[in-house]
């Protein structure tokens, strides 16, 4: 596990070490650098595999071809049998290596044979060409930035902006979706000519010109439909994949640990695992000073029930400083509080553990999203005689009392009134948004930045939706998830609050070959009626006990809503202040002092508004100030 970074034409030595040492949490063990050919590579490096030599850059034999590269190749021992079979000579037991010769022998097709998470960069002497190569799911970063025919490329987005060639202006087209749903969907940044390579492509770069070159979908030629027609064989079949990805993400040469949350995802990770390992697994939970929330109870009772070496941490109300650290790491406005206890999850790990395996991907290949359940509803409501857009309807449900608890049964009921009222695409857009289009006309300050309000954020996935539309409009749901909130979201939380503390995070459930059979079942199989995850209940029935299998979804949230009202007030104290908008001059005061105030009398749950423009305001302050 590394960061890297790199950048085309002439690039001196003293820059390219600076690009390296802002990633140098991503990988505190050792570095190395390539400079020369027009190009200047760097690296950082987390030792996981092949401790003694697996440092980087790694070349093959006429060191033509050199490579930096961020991950793991979790079939990399089959990929280097199948090379030293053909005559390679290999000189390590790296993963990296196995880049290098695959590369040299399958040029642009290397990337098929790889089994993991990575961002890869590589250098070919003689073509005089860059390929940089991101996962199939989006679980490493890989960002870049293009101009005038120089490209800069890093793990994280200080790297590039170290570089004189790079400006620090803001792209407000980025900033106008981040305020819809919290992150920055990809290819955008938050800065404007630094994008980030989609999950599944190459972006190669040669005669100082860029094009990207999608690689992997998330359909599946090999797949017969004909392989859904018996459950038990399916549930089968999904066993052993799981397994075998588990035992794929177990390879270190470091001890591996666990997340355990308690809930189905984390705990069939660690039931599986556990029956895997040779000793007891490490495992790690954090739980909140909030019952609604907790769910150290389950997390207990599968470490007693797995004999794992069991581990907890309390998470409570952050102060400003820890705050701003965190959010330090994630180099763009991110809206989701769930970093903060991931962070200190990851935090509280490494001081065990360099490698630890998480639950995430299990809601997207089970279905196991509220918001699959409202389009499930909503598809009914649709079909209704009387329109739930009917004025006189929607006032009955806007009369409902706001809840101290987004999940709480009036909130969900309003916003599936809501999502049954618009197109079933956009209905399941708006169900992850944040502020909608008219709350953002409220909230510009200036017609300049109203012009933005012609964007519609809700759309920007119509072309996801259409590329994946068939007759199972909840499994287009999750691919299209798979392709935008996943990698733009949830793994952009884990990987920065991982990598911020020098920990390892693995995604078993987001293996491709997993991905790729799992999304292929009919959804009425996943979330049947109203049960969500039902194939993985199923097949975890005599693994883990009802309370856990059964339970209720709660999430990895912190009590925001009751936070805000009570130890956050010091944040829109420093952040959201009417003399600190003002001076900035983006966003309308009154309207944010009327949204605390709202959230403050227990009128709404404004938490989400708040936080996301909280987040932005921190953002600014320490990258735009």
């Amino acid at each position: 596990m590394c960061g890297i970074v790199g950048s085309t034409g002439f690039t001196s030595e003293k820059i390219i070490k600076k690009m390296c040492r802002t990633l140098r949490h991503r990988g505190p063990d050792s570095e190395g650098y390539y400079i020369g050919d027009n190009i200047a590579l760097g690296m950082r490096r987390l030792k996981i595999i092949d401790l003694e030599t697996g440092d980087q850059p790694i070349f093959n034999d006429d060191k033509s071809i050199v490579t930096v590269f961020n991950g793991e190749i979790y079939n990399y021992e089959q990929l280097r049998n199948n090379l030293i079979k053909i005559g390679i000579s290999l000189k390590t037991k790296s993963d990296t290596e196995t880049i290098v010769y695959l590369y040299q022998q399958y040029g642009d097709e290397f990337v098929n044979y790889l089994r993991g998470m990575f961002a890869i960069a590589i250098w070919d002497k003689k073509k005089k060409r860059l390929v940089l190569a991101r996962d199939r799911m989006g679980i490493k970063p890989l960002y870049y930035y293009y101009n005038n025919g120089k490209l800069i490329f890093s793990s994280e987005i200080k790297s590039i902006l170290c570089s004189p060639d790079v400006s620090k202006e803001l792209d407000f087209i980025a900033l106008h979706h981040y305020l819809t749903f919290g992150y920055i969907p990809a290819p955008l940044s938050i800065f404007k000519n630094i994008y980030k390579v989609l999950p599944g492509h190459l972006l190669i770069y040669e005669d100082q010109t860029i094009h990207s070159k999608k690689y992997w979908d998330i359909r599946n030629n090999d797949i017969n439909n004909d392989d859904f027609d018996n459950q038990k064989e399916i549930e089968q079949k999904l066993i052993e994949l799981i397994e075998e990805s588990i035992r794929l993400h177990m390879i270190s040469d470091v001890p591996v640990g666990a997340f355990l949350s308690g809930g189905l995802d984390s705990g069939s990770i660690v039931a599986l695992a556990s029956k895997l390992s040779k000793r007891p697994i490490k495992t790690f939970s954090i739980g909140f000073d909030d019952d609604y929330l907790n769910e150290l109870d389950n997390a207990r009772l599968l470490a007693k029930m797995y004999k794992t070496d069991h581990s907890e941490f309390i998470v409570g109300p952050t102060d400003i400083d820890v705050l701003e650290d965190i959010m330090y790491y994630y180099d763009e406005p991110f809206a989701d509080s769930s970093a903060i206890p991931t962070y200190f999850v990851s935090k509280f790990a490494s001081n065990y553990v360099k490698v630890a395996l998480s639950g995430d991907g299990g809601d997207e290949i089970f279905a196991g999203y509220g918001n699959y359940k409202a389009d499930k509803i909503g598809q009914v409501l649709n079909k209704l005689p009387i329109s739930l857009n009917n004025k006189f309807i929607q006032s009955i449900f806007n009369w409902l009392p706001a809840s101290n608890n987004l999940l709480d049964f009036n909130n969900q009921i309003k916003k599936i009134a809501k999502i049954s009222s618009l197109e079933p695409e956009i209905g399941h857009v708006y169900w992850l948004s944040i502020f909608n289009e008219d709350a953002k006309k409220q909230l510009y300050l200036s017609d300049e930045f109203n012009k933005l309000n012609t964007i519609d954020s809700l759309k920007l996935y119509r072309n996801y939706f259409q590329h994946f539309k068939d007759g199972d409009f909840i499994n287009t749901c999750i691919n299209v998830d798979i392709k935008t909130v996943l990698p733009d979201d949830y793994l952009t939380k884990v990987d920065r609050a991982s990598m911020a503390n020098s920990i390892e995070v693995r995604v078993p459930f987001l293996d491709h070959k997993l991905v790729e059979f799992s999304t292929a079942i009919p959804s009425k199989m996943k979330l049947k009626g109203l049960t969500t995850k039902k194939l993985l209940k199923n097949i975890m029935k005599n693994e883990l006990p009802e309370k856990v299998r059964l339970g209720r979804k709660k999430g990895f949230s912190i009590p925001l809503n009751r936070w805000f009202r009570q130890d956050f007030n010091v944040l829109t104290d420093e952040y959201l202040s009417t003399s600190r908008l003002n001076k900035m001059g983006y966003f309308n005061s009154s309207f944010i002092e009327n949204q605390i105030k709202e959230h403050s009398c227990g009128i709404k749950d404004n938490s989400k508004i708040l936080w996301t423009l909280v987040a932005f305001e921190i953002w600014h302050k320490q990258y735009m100030s």
